[in-house]
C-alpha cells in the first residue's frame, strides 16, 4: 500500500482537488512510519520540501473525534512562522471541518476564548504563551491541554543548543501532566548533524522513543564570492554597489549579521535605486522594525510576480517563513555557523531548483570564515550543536513558574522537582539544594509552614512580559570618551580593561568598566595593539576554525581560488613567524594563532591567565588570536606551562572567583543570571561555556606541531 492510499478519504480528496502532482520524499516517509509506528519522529529535510504536510498530513489522519478537545499543538520559534503556517495549514483544515487557532501576543483574543470556552481541533502557539498560560492561567491550561494527541515542534533545530529551548522542554513535560493520554511528537528541522542524533532524540520526554527521518536533496548550488575592502567606518561602497548590481537582475535575500548592517545596505540600496530610477523595491526586516514593514515585505514578496525585490534582514528570516519566489541570497561577510548558512540557502531556488549564493565581504577574516562555511556546507559537514549540559537558571525560572501554576508546592515535593522533572537530570542534589537555599535568601521563594510560595522579589519579576521569555539578547553597554557617548557594544569575555576597540571609526583603548551604569570609558589607542572585534554573535565552530586554516595553508586548496582571494591570503600569513601557522607577530610581541573555536580560544585564554597571573593574555577571536601584553615569555614555553598543570574544575573555580570583572563579562548574556549564587553562575561558566579537554588537546596539537 502507497503513502497516499494510507491517508482517509477526505484527505487524499484535498491534495487531489489541490492538483498536487504527487507527494515528497519527506512526506512519503513520514506518512508511512507515522501511521505504521507508534514512535516520535524528527523530520529533517531542506527547506521547501514540503515538511508542514509531512507532520500535519499523518498526525491529522490519526485523529478519530475532533470534538472531544484539542487534539493537535503546534509550536514555533516565531510568531511569523504561526502565522505564515496557519494560512498554509488552514484550506486543508477547512476542507475537512477542522478548527484551527493562533495562540500568540498579537492573535485575537475573541478566537483564544472561543477556544478556552470548547477546546478542539488544532493549536499553534509559541513557548512563550505556554509558558504565560501556565504561570497564571493553570487551570485554563488543565482544561485546554486535556485531550491533545499530538505536538509538532517546527524548527526544532533552533531549540536544541540554548535556553529558550529547555525552557520548552520543560514546558512540554508539564502539559503533559495535563493529558489524558501521552502525546506523540513531530519535530521539523532543515539541518541537523548525524552526531547530535542521540541528543536530539532525548528532547522528547514522553517515554517513546524517537527516529529521524532524513531527506539529503539539495537544490544545485552556483556561487560567487568577492571581497571588498571596508573604509575607515567598517563600510564598503563597492560592497553595496555589487549587492545593486546583482537586484536589477534577481530577487533576493541580503543577510548581513548585524542590524545596524541591514539598515546601512538597505539604505544605500534604496538610495541608489532612486537615484538610477530603478523598479526593485527595496525594504529592511528585523525584529526592531514594526510588524506592519514587515509584513508589508512579506507580502510584496509572496505577492510578486514580475516585480524584483531586495529584502535585507538579519535571522527574522532565516527560518522557514513562506514569502515565495527568492532568485538568490547575498551572504554579507561571514555566516556564525555552516547550519545557518544552509538555512538561508534554503530560501532560494524553491522553484527553479537551482541555489545561488554571492558571498561578499569587507573584512580579510570575514572572506576566509565564510569561505570555510561554505566549503564545509558543499560537502555536507553541519555544525555540531554546543548543548547546554548545566541549565541552572533555566531550572531556577522554572522553579518559579511551577510554584505559580500551583499556587504553591508541599515542601516534600518542592525538594524533589529536579528528580520529578526529566530536565533536570543533569543536576545533582547539592547543586538543588544551593540553588532553593540562595532563592530563599534573595526572597524569590518563600516557606510558609510545609509549603513553599513565590517571594515578593518573584513579583517584581512579573511586572512585565519579560518573565516568560528566555529570549538572548544583547546587552550592550554604552561607550564614551570622557563626556561624548561613542556608541555601544556588547559585553563579552573578550572586552576588558587595557583592550584596544574598533568604534566610530576609530581605535580606542578601553579605561574602566561601569557595571552597575552598563557604560564603557575609553580613550585613543596609541600603543599599536590590535583591537578586538567585538561581536554578540553566536560562537564559530571549531569545525569551521579547523576549515579555515586548512584553506589558508593547503597550497593546492589555496591555487583553487581567485587570483584576488589568493592575494589575500598571503597578506593573512605574512605575519607568521618563520612560515609558522601559530606564531604571529603583534605590537607586543608573539601571539598566537589557535584556529580554534570560540569556546576552546575562550579555555585557551583563560588557562594562560591561570598559569602567568602576571601576564595580561587578550582573546580576538574572529582573528583566532590570542596575545599577550608586554610578555616576556616565548609563546612555546607558555603553552608548556599550561600543558604540565594537573587541570581541574577547581583551579578554574577559583580563578572565577578571584576575577569578578570576568565573571560579570561572561554572565553578562545570561538573562536571568540574578536568580543564581555566585557559585553556580563559576559553575554554569566552566560547565557550559567552556572547553578544558578539548582545550589542552588543541594546544598539544599545537607543541607538536612548533616541535615539527
Amino acid at each position: 500500500m502507497s503513502s497516499f492510499d494510507l491517508l482517509k478519504r477526505e484527505i487524499r480528496e484535498y491534495i487531489y482537488k489541490q492538483g498536487w502532482p504527487s507527494l515528497t520524499k519527506i512526506q512519503e516517509a513520514s506518512i508511512r512510519y507515522i501511521s505504521q509506528t507508534d514512535s516520535n519522529y524528527i523530520l529533517a529535510a531542506p527547506t521547501a520540501s514540503g515538511k508542514t504536510e509531512a507532520a500535519f498530513l499523518p498526525a491529522i489522519n490519526t485523529v478519530n473525534v475532533w470534538t472531544s478537545g484539542l487534539k493537535i499543538v503546534y509550536i514555533s520559534p516565531l510568531i511569523a512562522l504561526i502565522n505564515d503556517q496557519f494560512k498554509r495549514v488552514s484550506e486543508l483544515c477547512e476542507h475537512l471541518n477542522i478548527s484551527i487557532t493562533s495562540w500568540h501576543g498579537e492573535a485575537s483574543v475573541t478566537k483564544k476564548r472561543k477556544l478556552l470556552k470548547n477546546p478542539n481541533g488544532i493549536l499553534l502557539i509559541t513557548p512563550e504563551s505556554i509558558e504565560a498560560m501556565l504561570s497564571l492561567r493553570s487551570g485554563e491550561a488543565r482544561n485546554l491541554f486535556d485531550g491533545v494527541e499530538w505536538i509538532l515542534v517546527d524548527e526544532i533545530h533552533s531549540f536544541l543548543d540554548n535556553n529558550r529551548g529547555l525552557q520548552l522542554s520543560s514546558l512540554l513535560e508539564r502539559i503533559q501532566y495535563y493529558m489524558k493520554k501521552v502525546p506523540r511528537y513531530i519535530g521539523m528541522s532543515a539541518t541537523l548533524h548525524d552526531e547530535d542524533s542521540s541528543q536530539i532524540k532525548d528532547f522528547f520526554k514522553n517515554g517513546i522513543d524517537t527516529s529521524i527521518l532524513l531527506d539529503r536533496t539539495r537544490n544545485e548550488l552556483m556561487i560567487t564570492k568577492k571581497y571588498f575592502e571596508n573604509n575607515q567606518k567598517n563600510q564598503s561602497t563597492q560592497a553595496i554597489e555589487a549587492i545593486y548590481s546583482y537586484s536589477q537582475q534577481e530577487s533576493m535575500l541580503v543577510f548581513p549579521n548585524r542590524r545596524g548592517d541591514v539598515e546601512y545596505i538597505s539604505t544605500n540600496l534604496a538610495k541608489m535605486g532612486k537615484k538610477n530610477h530603478s523598479y526593485t523595491r527595496y525594504f529592511a526586516h528585523h525584529s526592531s522594525v514594526s510588524k506592519e514593514m514587515r509584513l508589508s515585505a512579506e507580502n510584496f514578496a509572496k505577492n510578486s510576480v514580475y516585480e524584483l525585490f531586495t529584502i535585507c534582514c538579519t535571522s527574522t528570516l532565516e527560518l522557514g517563513i513562506d514569502i515565495g519566489a527568492v532568485d538568490s541570497i547575498v551572504q554579507y561577510n561571514a555566516p556564525h555557523t555552516v547550519a545557518s548558512l544552509g538555512q538561508r540557502l534554503g530560501r532560494s531556488g524553491r522553484k527553479t531548483k537551482k541555489s545561488i549564493l554571492h558571498f561578499i565581504a569587507t573584512n580579510p577574516w570575514d572572506v576566509l570564515q565564510g569561505l570555510a562555511a561554505i566549503s564545509l556546507y558543499e560537502r555536507n559537514c553541519i555544525d555540531r550543536l554546543d548543548f547546554i549540559k548545566k541549565p541552572y537558571d533555566v531550572l531556577a525560572h522554572q522553579i518559579l513558574s511551577l510554584l505559580l501554576e500551583y499556587s504553591g508546592i508541599e515542601i516534600s515535593k518542592f525538594k524533589q522537582l529536579h528528580r520529578v522533572f526529566f530536565s533536570w537530570n543533569t543536576i545533582t542534589d547539592e547543586e538543588y539544594d544551593l540553588l532553593l537555599k540562595y532563592l530563599e535568601e534573595e526572597k524569590y521563594i518563600e516557606v510558609l509552614e510545609n509549603e513553599v510560595i513565590t517571594g515578593i522579589s518573584t513579583e517584581c519579576l512579573l511586572k512585565g512580559p519579560d518573565f516568560f521569555a528566555h529570549f538572548i539578547t544583547e546587552n550592550n553597554f554604552a561607550v564614551y570618551n570622557n563626556i561624548k557617548r561613542l556608541g555601544e557594544i556588547p559585553l563579552t569575555p573578550a572586552v576588558a580593561v587595557d583592550v584596544n576597540i574598533f568604534l566610530a571609526a576609530q581605535v580606542w583603548k578601553i579605561q574602566k568598566i561601569d557595571m552597575r551604569g552598563k557604560k564603557i570609558y575609553v580613550t585613543k589607542a596609541t600603543d599599536g595593539n590590535p583591537p578586538v572585534f567585538v561581536s554578540g554573535g553566536s560562537n564559530v565552530s571549531h569545525a569551521i576554525r579547523q576549515e579555515m586554516k586548512e584553506l589558508l595553508l593547503n597550497e593546492e586548496r589555496c591555487n583553487s581560488q581567485s587570483s584576488e582571494i589568493q592575494s589575500l591570503f598571503e597578506k593573512l600569513k605574512a605575519d607568521s613567524i618563520n612560515g609558522c601557522p601559530y606564531q604571529i607577530t603583534t605590537p607586543s610581541g608573539i601571539g598566537l594563532r589557535t584556529f580554534a573555536g570560540t569556546r576552546i580560544n575562550q579555555t585557551i585564554q583563560v588557562l594562560l591567565s591561570i598559569t602567568h597571573d602576571d601576564i595580561l593574555f587578550r582573546l580576538s577571536d574572529k582573528e583566532t588570536l590570542i596575545y599577550s601584553v608586554d610578555s616576556p615569555i616565548a609563546l612555546k614555553e607558555m603553552i608548556e606551562h599550561v600543558l604540565a598543570i594537573e587541570w581541574n574544575t577547581d583551579l578554574l573555580y577559583d580563578y572565577f572567583s578571584q576575577h569578578s570583572d570576568l565573571l560579570n563579562r561572561y554572565v553578562n548574556s545570561m538573562k536571568f543570571k540574578a536568580l543564581l549564587p555566585k557559585s553556580l553562575q563559576i559553575n554554569y561558566i566552566i560547565e557550559n561555556m567552556l572547553e578544558p579537554k578539548a582545550a589542552l588537546k588543541h594546544l598539544n596539537n599545537i607543541v607538536h606541531d612548533l616541535d615539527a
